[in-house]
């Protein structure tokens, strides 16, 4: 009778910890990537934090087999949330201008409440005027 015992709660314990494990992955992974191919030049970005009150952050890659990818993002970019305020980076941690691929995170200070969506907006690369990515807040 122990040993069922025991077992039962080692599965109930593996079981937690599993139901766990799979809420931080979907709460890592609730907003999908948005892709612009514009121009010989890949853009994929993917929000890592939307949480009001909390910094904003972005997962940003860039890759082109022509040409050189010298901008600097914190200068290009600006997000908007749904209540009409503007956000200006706070931070690109990553890969420095120049070559061919580049990745890091873009970060914007911190989200006022209520929202509902966000706009980002990354403009002049590859002669692109505005690349547009928009997600909608989860709650």
């Amino acid at each position: 009778m122990r040993i069922s015992r025991h077992f039962g709660m080692a599965q109930g314990l593996a079981l937690v910890a599993l139901l766990t494990v799979l809420g931080w992955v979907s709460e890592a992974n609730a907003y999908s990537s948005i892709t612009s191919r514009e121009k010989g030049v890949t853009v994929d970005v993917r929000p890592v934090q939307l949480t009001p009150g909390q910094s904003a952050k972005f997962q940003v890659r860039l890759n082109t087999h022509s040409g050189n990818l010298g901008q600097d993002l914190a200068a290009i970019s600006t997000l908007r949330d749904d209540q009409g305020r503007n956000y200006q980076p706070a931070n690109w941690q990553g890969s420095p201008p120049g070559g061919h691929h580049r990745r890091g995170v873009l970060e914007f200070p911190a989200l006022e409440g209520g929202l509902r969506s966000v706009t980002l907006v990354i403009s002049d690369i590859a002669g692109v005027p505005k690349r547009i990515f928009e997600w909608n807040i989860e709650k």
